[in-house]
């Protein structure tokens, strides 16, 4: 005799197996989901390095931003909070892929993460969040709270979309390729930045300018408003000062003035590695600044950031200040200075317009 089949309902099946979350819970989640997302630099940061650069840019700006609209669908975001669980699902799948193309062991806890989300869409049910419109005050803070979360899912997904761009702004794949002046402080280079410029005027005309750089001398030939905005006292140069044509190893290149935040933490600024007169200025923490020419009367600046870069906790908490604040805003500061330069050279090739000693 053969026994009847047993049937189960699908439905009541998976609400068997699943766990309701309150709103505290999924609002914490959110939360914790917009942090994980942020730390999605690192990784990201860490792949890039592989080249293979449109595999890791997509996979990167699924699982950065797929968790940061996620976490803000959680907490309840108009437009992202009947979507977070989907926004989890590519988010979380994206992650893993990324870790599988560049996997290293400090990203393993992310990975433990990753699949913790997945289980929590499969096994969850959403809390039902109360909407702000119907709480007499809330409307404005909410439309406010919703057009800042929009402006961050933007902002974070162009700085992923365009980073390549960010880090090698002015510089062709020969530029890259060939080794320079300073490579040798890092032999070995996890993190890189190469900017470029073309200067329509020989390597002499464009040494002087390069190396009276300085808060104590030329300024950095940037923007000065936005440099002078943080204390920094900067005046540009323009003029070649002989005073300011040496530079010792050893030698502090100030970046704000030695009295700046009241001196709490001392003398700011690079120190000077390595000078090749007329070819590389090498600093500590900046990089390596050296000057290639092209032909009699022309010349390439190129500026070149090397950082060891190896993953940990410290890069994981780090990287995200480094991608979403400190790269955009190195490009916008550093990408002036090359113009800045490139300006006054092609504009005074003239000798007799060195200054005066001590002008």
């Amino acid at each position: 005799m053969t026994a009847p089949p047993i049937v189960i309902s699908r439905g009541k099946q998976i609400v068997g197996l699943s766990f309701p979350l309150s709103s505290t819970q999924q609002k914490l989640l959110g939360s914790f989901f917009v942090l994980h997302g942020t730390a999605h630099a690192a990784i990201g940061i860490w792949a890039a390095e592989t080249g293979r650069w449109w595999l890791v840019a997509s996979l990167w700006e699924l699982a950065m931003v797929g968790f940061i609209l996620a976490g803000l669908g959680a907490v309840g975001v108009a437009g992202l909070r009947e979507l977070w669980r989907a926004f989890t699902l590519v988010a979380a799948s994206a992650s893993l892929l990324l870790f599988l193309s560049a996997p290293n062991s400090a990203f393993l806890f992310g990975v433990g993460i990753d699949i913790m989300a997945l289980a929590l869409v499969a096994y969850s049910q959403p809390a039902r969040l109360e909407k702000a419109a119907k709480r007499g005050s809330q409307p404005v803070r909410q439309l406010l709270g919703t057009a800042f979360s929009w402006l961050l899912i933007v902002y974070v997904a162009l700085v992923v979309g365009l980073r390549q761009w960010n880090v090698e702004w002015g510089t062709t794949a020969a530029d890259r390729a060939s080794p320079l002046p300073g490579d040798e402080v890092v032999p070995v280079a996890h993190y890189r930045i190469d900017h470029g410029i073309a200067i329509n005027a020989p390597v002499t005309d464009v040494w002087p300018w390069l190396i009276q750089i300085g808060q104590d001398r030329g300024g950095f030939y940037s923007y000065t408003k936005l440099e002078n905005a943080v204390g920094a006292r900067i005046t540009n140069a323009d003029r070649i000062v002989p005073a300011w044509q040496t530079r010792h190893v050893g030698e502090l290149v100030p970046t704000v003035p030695a009295d700046y935040l009241g001196g709490a933490f001392g003398k700011i600024g690079c120190k000077v590695l390595e000078v090749i007169p007329g070819r590389a200025l090498i600093l500590d923490g900046w990089g390596a600044f050296v000057l290639v020419p092209t032909s009699d009367t022309s010349t390439r600046m190129l500026v070149r950031t090397r950082l060891e870069g190896e993953p940990g906790f410290g890069t994981v908490v780090t990287r995200p200040f480094r991608l979403l604040v400190y790269e955009p805003a190195h490009l916008i500061m550093e990408r002036r200075m090359l113009i800045g330069i490139r300006e006054r050279a092609e504009q005074h090739r003239d000798r007799t317009f060195f200054a005066k000693e001590g002008v």
